[in-house]
């Protein structure tokens, strides 16, 4: 397994809140073998684990950030709390993927990420999602949903999102050079069920046609 993501594992091994690696890596763990070189680490948690979150992250010594779109980010600290629907970008050490700019507006920061790839594990982003009655919600509205049992796998202990999920997630930025690669390298390699699922929903999410449809 990537050491980076060897490094992941161990710090949240203990966390008290339920977690599953998403994005590149994800997919990384479902062929077994690595695709490409990864920006930072994703991870998919719920929303009812927010403050759990928040209070872990602190604690292990991790600074810890609220995207607040526009480029925006809002720094949070030990008895604040962060608002539903936000994600969480934690840093330590001296990371060297994100600058601070100062922002107009009270209590945030203007950031910039650099695509430099990670070379240690000194950051990472929670991406928050939701789960009702045993199944992981996409889109509650269109009605996309996967059972947790099929949507949460594991690779030699570590959980991982679904690749069907994660492409569908990825099929928003079709033109990124990256994610047309994640999805050639990734599609013929899922089951037929998962293929079906995938295709089913990429039509819902995409009424009027998806270039990734088979």
């Amino acid at each position: 397994m990537d050491i980076l993501l060897t490094q992941a594992k161990s710090l949240l091994n203990d966390a008290p809140f339920s977690w599953a690696v998403c994005g590149g890596y994800a997919l990384d763990l479902f062929l077994d073998r690595t695709l490409r070189t990864h920006g930072d680490i994703d991870i998919c948690v719920f929303e009812k684990d927010r403050a759990a979150i928040l209070s872990y992250m602190l604690e292990q010594d991790w600074r810890v950030y609220e995207f607040r779109g526009q480029g925006k980010l809002r720094p949070l600290t030990a008895g604040g709390s962060s608002e539903s629907g936000r994600n969480l970008m934690c840093l330590k050490g001296d990371c060297e993927l994100v600058k601070f700019y100062p922002c107009e507006e009270e209590g945030l920061l203007y950031y910039q990420f650099f695509h430099t790839g990670m070379k240690q594990f000194d950051y990472i982003e929670f991406l928050f999602n939701t789960a009702q009655e045993d199944h992981f919600v996409f889109d509650k509205k269109k009605e996309i949903e996967r059972e947790l049992s099929q949507a949460l796998l594991f690779c030699d202990g570590t959980p991982y999102l679904a690749p069907e999920i994660v492409l569908l997630y990825k099929a928003s930025q079709a033109d990124n050079q990256d994610y047309q690669y994640d999805f050639e390298q990734t599609y013929p390699y899922l089951s037929s069920e998962q293929k079906q699922w995938f295709i089913q929903n990429l039509d819902k999410w995409y009424p009027d046609g998806h270039c990734w449809k088979r």
